[in-house]
């Protein structure tokens, strides 16, 4: 499945179970916002992360939310460097002894997949937890045993970074089938009537490590 057959499949199941959060998703992003963001980051963007923001550059509306995909925010080029720039200046006004500590419980699965740091300038974040700064996203800097793009979790709760999946678009993928069997429901609706969407299973990022650690990456 590419991505535009994820929005295909995904976005009238949505407009079925949570016409207010499929009213969210923003239209693409524009060419200019993707160059800011490269040249903030200092890196080019894999094209599947460009892709995906030219058909949907995240979601509206602040938080708190339950966001679009599958109970995360789906973050947009503006929100995710946002994301990226608080990190960073994290890591520039934390000392090396105090950083050393942040990293001291990281761990990789599988073994040497992804850095045992606790936050890296590599890490680009596309879902985000509702109030929340724990992330599935890109992995542009992956340990000495993983592969640049691959799609973990991190941030600040996340000490155990999963390789979920190969590829953005394998992640998004399998969202897709989940929906389609049923697996997202609609577990709360907020004061201001905004829906939640949750797994069955559980949190979905707590879902995803789990699959991923029994049958390997998605993909």
């Amino acid at each position: 499945m590419n991505l535009d057959g994820f929005f295909a499949s995904y976005r009238p199941w949505l407009q079925g179970v949570a016409p207010s959060l499929a009213g969210a998703l923003r239209g693409p992003a524009a060419d200019a916002e993707l160059g800011r963001y490269e040249e903030a980051v200092g890196v080019e963007l894999p094209g599947e992360l460009r892709e995906l923001w030219k058909v949907h550059d995240g979601e509206s509306g602040a938080e708190p939310s339950g966001g679009t995909i599958g109970g995360l925010l789906f973050l947009g080029v503006e929100r995710s460097l946002k994301q990226w720039m608080m990190w960073s200046s994290l890591r520039a006004e934390t000392g090396d002894a105090e950083m050393r500590e942040l990293s001291s419980c990281s761990e990789s699965f599988p073994p040497g997949a992804v850095q045992l740091e606790y936050s890296v300038a590599g890490w680009l974040s596309v879902l985000k937890v509702s109030m929340d700064a724990n992330y599935i996203g890109l992995d542009l800097a992956p340990g000495p045993g993983g592969v640049r793009g691959q799609v973990i979790n991190f941030g600040r709760d996340e000490d155990r970074k999963v390789v979920i999946a190969r590829s953005m678009t394998d992640l998004l993928g399998f969202i897709a089938s989940e929906a389609d069997r049923g697996e997202f429901v609609v577990s709360s609706v907020q004061p201001g009537g905004q829906p939640i969407l949750a797994h069955r299973r559980g949190h979905l990022i707590s879902v995803l490590c789990e699959l991923a650690e029994s049958r390997g990456p998605l993909g």
